[in-house]
């Protein structure tokens, strides 16, 4: 971008959302992910790393594929560990064409996809669960790489007067 441009943006930035503004630098690469769980004491419980192969307008995963990637499960359990990470997370990363990873967010919750984990063989949703209710849990050791989940949408039609019954009583 040039200054001229870099004002443009900023204008608009700030007319919509005020201020502060960051500005950082650009890492051009693949968004990829990883969905994990620590324990709170350093130790990772699980974590599955995937690639996004097709993004919403929002830049929520519609589609995604798990990934054999050790560099990406050796940066999540470096975090978890030095973090005493407690619960479900998701690690955003960009990885360049170097094969560098650069960190993007660190979301304290589980994703929405989190049930493509499930399917390459890492229950994460369960085994926070039994975290919660101090069952002791194994780590998981390995997952399915090549697992790939699709998301879809359905298209309910009804009458309006069926939908508030629903709504308003929980049952038509």
């Amino acid at each position: 971008y040039n200054p001229e441009q870099v004002r443009m943006h900023y204008n608009k930035i700030t007319a919509k959302w005020g201020l502060p503004v960051i500005i950082q630098e650009f890492i051009r690469g693949t968004e990829v992910n990883v969905v994990a769980l620590g324990d709170g004491k350093g130790n990772t419980i699980g974590a599955v790393p995937m690639r996004k192969q097709y993004i919403t307008d929002k830049g929520k995963a519609w589609a995604g594929i798990t990934l054999d990637n050790k560099k990406m499960l050796k940066l999540t359990k470096k975090i978890i560990h030095s973090s005493h990470w407690r619960g479900g997370m998701e690690l955003e990363l960009i990885k360049t064409n170097k094969d560098e990873l650069y960190v993007i967010e660190i979301n304290p919750r589980i994703p929405a996809w989190v049930y493509l984990a499930v399917g390459a063989g890492q229950n994460i949703p369960e085994a926070l669960v039994k975290l919660a209710l101090n069952i002791p849990v194994e780590p998981f050791d390995s997952y399915e790489v090549g697992k790939m989940f699709i998301r879809y949408s359905y298209d309910l039609i009804i009458n309006l007067s069926e939908f508030e019954k629903l709504s308003t009583l929980g049952e038509l």
